[in-house]
Parts: C-alpha cells; sequence; structure tokens
C-alpha cells in the first residue's frame, strides 16, 4: 500500500464555511513551488457555491460547484497537464450553521486522478471517486460509457456527465484563464507605507480595480470544476451548511 502525504493545502489558517444563504471568500492563491513539488501539484484557488447563485435558475438550487485551481502562472498557448499519480481532492465537513466552528475530520470526499497525456491527443482520462459517510462510489466512464476526459488546449469543453451512487455529476478538468485579480505592486507599496519605510509623506492606498495591474491577468491555471447534488453530500443527514477545502496527495 502506497503512503500517502498532504503535499498542499488552500488555506493555512482556516477553511472556505459554506451554507445556502452564505460564502466566505479567501485564497492565498499560490502555495509554494520546490525542488521535490511542481507546479501541477501547486494549488491556488479554492471556489464553492450554489448553481443557481450563478445561473439565476431557481431549479438549480440543488447542486453546488465546486471549483479547484492549480498550476498559478501557466503561459498562455502551452498545455500543462494534472500529475499522475496524484490525488487531488475536495473535503466536506457538513456543520449543523455556518457559525460554528470546524472541529475535526470529514463527511465527504470529492477525489479525482488522472492518466498520463495521450501521446496523440493529449488528453488525460480521470477517474472520479466519492467518498461519503466511509461508502466509496468509482466512475471511470461517463453515462454514454466513454471515458472520463480532460479538455486540452484549445478545444471545446468536454463536461463529463457521470453517476455516483444515482447521482449525477458533472466533472470539466483543463486549462482555463486565472480568475484570479491582485494588484501585486501596489499591494507592496501600501505595505511599505504601512511599515513607515517610505516617510510620513507618502500614504499609498489601494486603487480601484479599473486603475490597477492585475498581475494574474493573461496566465492560466488547471481547473478542475465539478457539480455536485447536495443531497449527495448531505446523506441522510440533510446538511445545507458545509466546511470545504482542498488537496492534493502525492505518493512517497
Amino acid at each position: 500500500m502506497k503512503n500517502w502525504r498532504k503535499a498542499a493545502c488552500l488555506f493555512a489558517l482556516g477553511f472556505v464555511c459554506f451554507s445556502v444563504h452564505h460564502v466566505v471568500r479567501a485564497s492565498d492563491h499560490d502555495d509554494g513551488e520546490t525542488s521535490t513539488k511542481g507546479r501541477n501539484v501547486n494549488l491556488t484557488d479554492l471556489y464553492v457555491f450554489r448553481e443557481d447563485w450563478h445561473t439565476g435558475t431557481s431549479a438549480d438550487n440543488a447542486n453546488l460547484i465546486f471549483i479547484m485551481n492549480t498550476n498559478p502562472r501557466s503561459v498562455p498557448k502551452q498545455q500543462y497537464y494534472f500529475a499522475n499519480p496524484a490525488r487531488y481532492e475536495f473535503h466536506v465537513k457538513r456543520v449543523t450553521d455556518k457559525t460554528i466552528a470546524y472541529s475535526s475530520g470529514e463527511d465527504a470526499t470529492l477525489r479525482f486522478e488522472f492518466g498520463d497525456p495521450d501521446a496523440t491527443t493529449n488528453i488525460q482520462a480521470i477517474t472520479v471517486t466519492g467518498i461519503v459517510d466511509g461508502a466509496t462510489y468509482t466512475a471511470t466512464a461517463t453515462t454514454g460509457g466513454a471515458a472520463i476526459k480532460t479538455t486540452t488546449l484549445g478545444a471545446t469543453n468536454t463536461n463529463n456527465a457521470i453517476t455516483l451512487n444515482g447521482s449525477n455529476v458533472t466533472v470539466f478538468a483543463g486549462l482555463k484563464e486565472d480568475p484570479f485579480f491582485f494588484d501585486v505592486e501596489q499591494y507592496f507599496k501600501v505595505r511599505a507605507g504601512i511599515a513607515g519605510s517610505l516617510g510620513t509623506a507618502l500614504s499609498p492606498t489601494f486603487k480601484v480595480a479599473a486603475t490597477s495591474n492585475d498581475f494574474a491577468a493573461g496566465y492560466n491555471v488547471n481547473a478542475i470544476v465539478a457539480r455536485v447534488p447536495i443531497a449527495f453530500l448531505a446523506g441522510s443527514s440533510g446538511a445545507t451548511a458545509f466546511d470545504v477545502w482542498e488537496t492534493i496527495s502525492i505518493p512517497q
């Protein structure tokens, strides 16, 4: 049996606490790259929201959208891949109220594992696993019988429709433009001003978006997007509030 270690976690100080009425946004955007941890196992942002908040369609209120972005500052027009044999995972903990602090453990896990890129098409096969209350459900094919696969550079989005324990789940994995917005130059000016190193005559403030320089503009990320029924995650609990965090695990 392989030993697995947690290679990266999005939040060093906390989690995203999600409920049907509330969402918290936070990010460190880049958990760092080392000689033993490459770019494609470098976590960036986590987004979780109810589908109808995006579509405006009330019938979509039964689904959650999970988005994991990795491999920050990927150069445009260059193909990047998900790591094999890494495990890309969303972790879900049910809570009775969004104000309750996280305790320990998790009730559900959404796991994504990728095969090696095809030498001709660059497509990677995906294995999707859902673990809920200790029961494991795995899909290696779509509901139509085709392989679950990534979307390659410049190709039309492949939205893989799969089934986990009778629940309809949709999965996308591929390159997308980095949605993160951060004026890093102005940030360091403001920080220096607060520290007093610029002198009392200078007091820089953050700019509005229209006049800011977004350091992430034009870069891509490797994105995993999953549409998951709330009922699948809630099990028999009926929960509507969840703590969510993400990890990438690699063998050692």
